[in-house]
């Protein structure tokens, strides 16, 4: 009797893979894209236990600590769309991240971060925070009892993950509570307020103020917020430049100028030139700032007195990492959107899209085409998987 061999794909596990803590500790290494764990679990049932089990799950998230990027979120004048990020079998569909708004005319989207999308609609004093993955979405109304005071305007937004537990990683945390950042202005005499609200009591905190620097009377409606470890950072104009910095866990407030010649007034009017505030190398605070081909990173850093202050950190030659076709002149590129954790922008040519790592400077090309609708694209980081 001549017996077949079976083919390499029905071969019988490994005999250690009986064993249930071995299994665990392979299953949870394996790349954190939406289609793993769904193809795992069709081996057998015993797979399909373990993988769908809460306990392997966390461990699953904390083990890989950084989710993938799904894709990008961007806004045409009515319409709301999501770029996927991801090859397949890990593409998620457009339609499967798609949200039907109120009034899609007035809501606009502020905010993309830890598996929330963030929208604000101003002329009807409320903010919308989605969570994509559940399909939650919620409703926040703004203090009116404290902006119907003196022509308070709310100009911007953030959303942050508010979950406390010990180990926890964000991109798994759709049900957890989050805080939504208020940012509003007054008269030109007055300054930037900031207020916080909380889902775990629904109800807003204390406003803070800041008064203008000299020069600035202006939040840049148009550019995203940076979350920097504890705190929010956002990018202030007028006859001069500064970064708003709001302090989670202080609940503080303050204005930091910009050194006078980082930023060429004229050429931004002309919108020539671009403006990203990023994590710094080894922690603290950066911004990029692009003109044609040519970037500058400035830092943050204190002194020896115990001041603070502005120095630049490098010049790059953008030149030198685009690899254009030959015989295709290269347009400078345009800053289509910024993942902050891991100091990574995206840039786009005519020549196509190239991500670009600030620390590394390591340039590449991008697989996907970026919506150009309002400039700005939020990148979606989530674990999530297919089918679900």
């Amino acid at each position: 009797m001549v017996r077949r061999r079976l083919p390499s794909s029905a071969a019988p596990a490994p005999a250690a893979l009986d064993d249930d803590d071995i299994l665990f500790e392979v299953l949870r290494r394996l790349p954190p894209l939406p289609s793993s764990l769904p193809r795992a679990s069709l081996v057998c049932k015993r797979w399909r236990r373990l993988v769908a089990d809460p306990h392997f799950l966390r461990r699953f998230r904390e083990h890989h600590r950084k989710p993938p990027i799904l894709g990008f979120f961007s806004q045409s004048v009515d319409v709301i769309e999501f770029t996927p990020a991801l090859d397949s079998p890990d593409s998620i569909p457009s339609s499967r991240f798609s949200l039907q708004l109120d009034d899609p005319n007035r809501c606009k989207i502020v905010d993309c971060r830890h598996g929330r999308v963030l929208f604000i609609d101003s002329e009807r004093f409320y903010f919308v925070v989605w969570a994509p993955v559940t399909g939650e979405r919620r409703r926040v109304g703004f203090p009116l009892s404290f902006l119907g005071k003196d022509k308070k305007w709310v100009k911007n937004g953030a959303v942050v993950c508010a979950a406390s537990e010990q180990g926890h990683v964000h991109g798994g945390c759709h049900s957890s509570p989050f805080q939504v950042v208020l940012l509003g202005t007054g008269d030109h005499r007055e300054g930037v307020f900031a207020c916080v609200y909380s889902s775990e009591t629904c109800t807003w905190g204390n406003a803070i103020l800041v008064l203008w620097p000299q020069n600035i009377s202006a939040i840049c409606s148009d550019c995203a917020s940076t979350l920097v470890g504890n705190s929010i950072f956002w990018f202030l104009l007028g006859r001069s430049f500064g970064i708003l910095k709001f302090d989670l866990g202080r609940q503080s407030l303050a204005a930091i100028e910009l050194p006078s010649g980082a930023v060429d007034f004229d050429a931004w009017c002309r919108n020539e030139c671009r403006f990203l505030i990023t994590p710094a190398d080894g922690g603290g605070l950066s911004f990029l700032y692009l003109s044609g081909f040519s970037a500058q990173v400035w830092k943050w850093k204190a002194s020896c007195n115990g001041g603070a202050g502005w120095m630049l950190v490098r010049n790059v030659d953008l030149n030198n990492l685009l690899s254009p076709k030959a015989g295709v002149n290269t347009r400078a590129p345009e800053i289509m959107g910024m993942a902050e954790d891991d100091n990574t922008m995206f840039l786009s040519t005519n020549v196509g899209d190239f991500v670009l790592h600030l620390e590394s400077m390591q340039f590449k090309k991008f697989s996907v085409i970026m919506s150009d609708c309002y400039g700005i694209n939020y990148p979606f980081r989530s674990f999530y998987s297919a089918g679900s």
